[in-house]
């Protein structure tokens, strides 16, 4: 005899899976991102202005809690986390991503594995730990005040691995990956920022020790020269004067420069510097106004002592100043104090040229008898006219701006066989003064103890950056490796006062604290200190989980929000029972993992109370790309 099946009655509602409780644990299938990361994810991945434009629509003031988010929480069993990490199902954060794409045309995904492993996690590997169900977090409800419903942890949460398992290692490394993604920037990163920032600053000083070589105040260094100390058969004291040899051809010990003698070492190159700057109008960036071109030849140096930051070899500079006809009317003066006008005497008399005119004018200044113009009687540096081709250095304080300008005006230094290389004087003088940020001419100049009047002119300009370049050249040469050597003990001895002042004060705070007798006092309630009590397992307050929800009070002003967390609310119940059921039931594909493009973006610090501010940072990994939209659709082209 067959058992009677269930016949379904008419009209019946049908039946709906109880809610999760708190600790039920996760389905396998599931996978997670941890809510940190997810948190910082818009400013670790993106560039400015789309880590701003996201953050602005999705994350600031309340917006990323007001999405409502579902909480889990997993005990990472490692040594250094002071407490369970919380997470949140990856079909959600898919779900923020298709918002993103739809209505900021912005194509986002998820960080590629190799560059964040522990942004999207599985825990598929059976005996090992999985996520359990915490709650919803939302307006209503503070991260403080859902961590605090975390349940102990117990040898039961565990599930059926060993310590020794293979799967338990594995289990431990995507738990510390996990903790290194909601970290501002990964260890991998940070690695990777620290070499590039001291490449940069490698290549500052590399190209100071060029200048250097140019300018003779340097030897280069000789090539293949055997070591001394490798010849058995050298005495003591010819090791010494051998030695001695050695270490100068390398450029390790250089004899101290007397700038009141010439040049101690050969110019290398015997190259002509050609110092450009270009003056654009302030409002548009597009008309060129003005174009300063000042040289130095190295062979009008021979012989001649540089005096005290180079002031006396100043005095070889040749400068020309053009104005352009067809901009004469557009004037700076609203963002920089422009003084087109006022071209220096003591550097010549400003000359007037066409746009057409402005290639050919341009080029004959990186020619014999380069900016020096015919009968111009202000400098007795001799006229050149029929000399073979010189090896030329570009020169400019900011240099890439100003040779985008030559191109716009139509001249391309890049064609010119003998240029040799640019430098540029903000990244010299950084070199020299181990400063990260750049400086302005005018200050420079000042630390020269030079005046650089009407600055803003081209021609000025021109004319006091290659007194710049002599200035930094011959103030390194001169105190180079006793500046470094008297910064370091600077600064060692900041460190160890500031560490005596710590360890002082510490030791204060201990004495005070810790006073001789007593008996400690009465006991401290449990409930006290905020810890649960036995019929309250998981209820706890701290005052911080009290102010938070003060703080939160407040953001509840906004009826807008208001009647859209009511809405929220109303779902709450049925999208937290459809969670334990399937959290991928909603991703049709696994989440797209797209190729990580080089991008720099803003380190942000994000307090749990959402409060984002901007730093200076760049990172790689995950993160998007700007769709076109044609039509107010987003058209992909893949």
């Amino acid at each position: 005899m067959s058992r009677d099946r269930a016949v379904p009655v008419e009209g019946a509602s049908p039946r709906i899976p109880p809610p999760p409780y708190i600790g039920q644990e996760a389905p396998s299938e599931s996978k997670f991102c941890p809510l940190a990361a997810v948190n910082k994810w818009p400013y670790k991945f993106f560039h400015n202005p789309d880590s701003e434009t996201i953050a602005q629509a999705f994350f600031a003031a309340g917006k990323f809690r007001t999405r409502g988010w579902t909480l889990y929480y997993i005990h990472t069993l490692l040594s250094n986390a002071s407490k369970p990490l919380i997470l949140v199902p990856a079909t959600e954060v898919q779900d923020l991503f298709d918002d993103i794409k739809r209505e900021l045309r912005l194509l986002v995904y998820f960080p590629k594995a190799e560059k964040e492993p522990g942004f999207l996690l599985s825990f598929k590997e059976e005996g090992i730990p999985r996520p359990r169900y915490l709650g919803r977090l939302d307006l209503d409800h503070s991260l403080d005040e859902m961590e605090a419903r975390i349940p102990p942890y117990t040898d039961s949460d565990n599930g059926e691995h060993r310590a020794d398992d293979r799967s338990f290692a594995a289990f431990k490394k995507k738990m510390e990956a996990a903790i290194e993604a909601t970290k501002q920037k990964s260890k991998n990163q940070r690695d990777r920022k620290k070499k590039e920032r001291i490449g940069t600053k490698q290549a500052w000083c590399e190209q100071l020790k060029r200048a250097q070589c140019y300018l003779g105040v340097r030897p280069r260094s000789v090539p293949n020269m055997p070591n001394p100390m490798e010849d058995p058969s050298i005495s003591p004291r010819e090791l010494e004067r051998a030695m001695k040899r050695y270490h100068s051809s390398k450029g390790v010990e250089l004899p101290d420069l007397e700038v009141s003698e010439p040049a101690p070492f050969a110019f290398q190159d015997h190259v002509v510097f050609v110092c450009v700057d270009v003056e654009a109008y302030e409002k548009d960036h597009r008309p060129i106004t003005e174009i300063g071109i000042s040289t130095l030849d190295t062979h009008d140096l021979l012989g001649l002592p540089p005096g005290e930051y180079g002031k006396t070899w100043t005095k070889k500079i040749r400068s020309r100043h053009f104005r352009i006809k067809e901009t004469a009317h557009l004037h700076n003066s609203e963002y920089v104090a422009g003084c087109a006008d006022n071209f220096e005497p003591e550097f010549g008399v400003s000359e007037w040229i066409s746009f057409k005119e402005a290639p050919q004018i341009i080029a004959s200044c990186f020619r014999p008898p380069y900016s020096h113009p015919l009968g111009h009687t202000n400098s007795d540096a001799p006229v050149e006219t029929d000399t073979p081709k010189r090896q030329l250095i570009l020169v400019g304080h900011d240099i890439k701006m100003d040779i985008d300008y030559l191109q716009k005006l139509g001249y391309n230094v890049a064609n010119l066989s003998n240029l040799i290389e640019a430098l540029d004087t903000a990244e010299l003088y950084r070199a020299w003064k181990h400063h990260q940020n750049p400086s302005k001419l005018g200050s420079i100049l000042m630390e020269m103890e030079m005046i650089g009047w009407n600055l803003h002119n081209a021609g000025n300009d021109a004319a006091y950056t290659l007194q710049a370049l002599l200035g930094i050249v011959i103030a390194s040469r001169q105190s180079s490796l006793a500046t470094t050597q008297s910064q370091i003990a600077r600064r060692t001895e900041v460190l160890e006062r500031e560490a005596r002042d710590r360890a002082k004060e510490e030791a204060h705070e201990w004495a005070v604290a810790d006073v001789e007798g007593g008996d400690g006092g009465p006991p401290k309630p449990l409930t006290r200190i905020g810890w649960p009590t036995s019929d309250q397992p998981y209820q706890r307050r701290t005052n911080a989980t009290q102010s938070s929800k003060t703080i939160n009070s407040s953001d509840r002003s906004s009826g807008k929000m208001a009647s859209e967390m009511h809405a929220q609310s109303q779902t709450t119940k049925k999208i937290e029972a459809k969670q334990l059921q399937s959290p991928e039931a909603e991703i049709k594909s696994e989440p797209w993992i797209a190729d990580d493009e080089e991008a720099g973006s803003f380190a942000q610090s994000i307090t749990e109370k959402l409060a984002f501010l901007e730093e200076g940072e760049e990172a790689e990994g995950g993160g998007g790309v700007k769709l076109p939209v044609v039509k107010g659709e987003t058209a992909v082209k893949w």
